[in-house]
């Protein structure tokens, strides 16, 4: 597949000439027709999920080489005195493009040479990782060294590899944070200038529009919504599987069915008996600016999430590890009903924050209580034998070839250690 590609010695030891642009766009072209042809359905599942990984890796350089050819051409624009915004402007027109995306590519393209650029055109990012590496290296004091921003760079762009682009921009707020710590005021002032809310006027159907701007607390609480009552079945009560609404409409039935409750807190749900959790250390404590996580992943400031806690009293936040409280309140007084204690769960959270299955980021509130030794083998309904499992990965384990396994981890009291299938023995993991 590679002949005529890429410069070779002919017979003789001859050097080939390498291929013109057009005979490898041909090349492309015909590679892209072959892959559109083929029959994905009669794939085997392994090589199906190899393909995928393939071809994201292969879109990603595609996309990370049009950037580039996007700011040559760009640039050649320039040389004839055109300004970015007409050359911008023009390649919107001829691509059919929004004239943002053309300015996107442009300044992708031009930044290729940086850490983050040469991992996007190696396919090892996308090109969504890499402009927000770059918002934040631009988001950097200007009194920052040149090598320092480097490193920030490589740094961030080592963490994107692995981690979802919501993960990497909170990774990335949270370190600019630590780095210009006078910038933490700022960014609270400048949220609470953005929020807004604006209720439209009744349309003839009778409906209206809502758009708002949220802070940090106001979007707590609406994730706390969209997931205690947003999935399937909740808020309205349906048969299990029959539930036709579109997520957006269930999202609506949601926070409808939040604001008619109130924020009020029922200590039986086994969900959780505050409506928001917040973890604190007592050195993050010490530095009100600190970026922190509620239990539903949303990123707010120690002052904030502490102000929440004081000013409103459904608000429960642990603000040191809580073990002498925790110690004076009897949070396995049933270890043999199978469902967790909401207790248990804050314990957990507390304990875990979010789920244990390694390299998942998933929040404590889309996690579950697992039970480490199975509870239909006798295992107890106890903190010392829970772990907060997401759905996904809390199904995994089974007694299949491919289940995982999981077992409390001798050297680290507490936590869990998900074993692959085939492996019963932590030294094997």
């Amino acid at each position: 597949m590679e002949q005529g590609i890429s410069g070779t010695e002919g017979d003789g030891g001859r050097s080939v000439e390498p291929p013109t642009l057009a005979d490898v766009l041909g090349f492309l072209e015909a590679s892209v027709e072959s892959l559109s042809a083929v029959e994905w359905s009669a794939v085997e599942a392994d090589a199906l999920a190899d393909a995928v990984g393939r071809v994201e890796v292969l879109a990603r350089r595609l996309e990370a080489s049009g950037c580039r050819a996007t700011a040559e051409l760009a640039a050649l624009h320039g040389q004839k005195g055109r300004t970015p915004g007409g050359v911008a402007a023009m390649l919107a027109e001829r691509l059919g493009l929004a004239k943002g995306t053309v300015h996107g590519r442009i300044d992708a393209g031009g930044r290729q040479a940086t850490p983050a650029g040469r991992a996007a055109a190696s396919g090892e990012i996308s090109g969504e990782h890499e402009r927000i590496i770059a918002k934040a290296v631009a988001a950097l004091p200007g009194t920052m060294g040149g090598t320092a921003k480097t490193a920030f760079a490589e740094e961030l762009t080592r963490f994107a590899r692995s981690a979802a682009p919501a993960d990497l921009r909170a990774e990335a707020a949270r370190r600019i944070a630590e780095l210009c710590p006078a910038r933490g005021r700022d960014r609270e002032e400048h949220q609470e200038r953005q929020r807004s809310a604006r209720l439209g006027a009744v349309r003839s159907d009778g409906t209206s529009t809502l758009t708002m701007t949220l802070t940090p607390r106001g979007r707590a609480l609406v994730e706390r919504a969209l997931c205690d009552f947003g999935g399937p079945g909740g808020a309205v009560p349906c048969e299990p599987g029959s539930d036709d609404r579109t997520p957006e409409q269930r999202a609506h039935d949601a926070l409808v069915h939040q604001w008619a409750l109130g924020s009020t807190v029922d200590p039986a749900r086994p969900k959780g008996i505050a409506t928001i959790v917040v973890r604190l250390t007592p050195e993050q404590l010490e530095d009100p600016h600190a970026l922190v996580r509620t239990d539903s992943g949303t990123q707010l400031s120690v002052r904030q999430a502490v102000s929440m806690a004081g000013a409103m009293p459904w608000f429960v936040s642990l603000l040191r590890d809580g073990r002498e409280e925790l110690l004076r309140v009897d949070v396995d007084a049933h270890p043999e009903r199978r469902i967790a204690t909401a207790i248990q769960r804050l314990v957990l959270y507390a304990a875990h924050g979010g789920c244990t299955f390694p390299g998942c980021t998933a929040p404590a509130r889309r996690s579950q209580f697992h039970h480490v030794r199975e509870w239909s083998r006798g295992g107890p309904t106890t903190v010392a034998n829970g772990a907060l499992g997401c759905p996904v990965h809390h199904g995994f384990v089974g007694d299949g070839p491919a289940g995982w396994t999981t077992i409390v981890n001798p050297a680290s009291p507490g936590l869990c250690t998900w074993l692959p299938p085939g492996v019963d023995r932590l030294t094997d993991a």
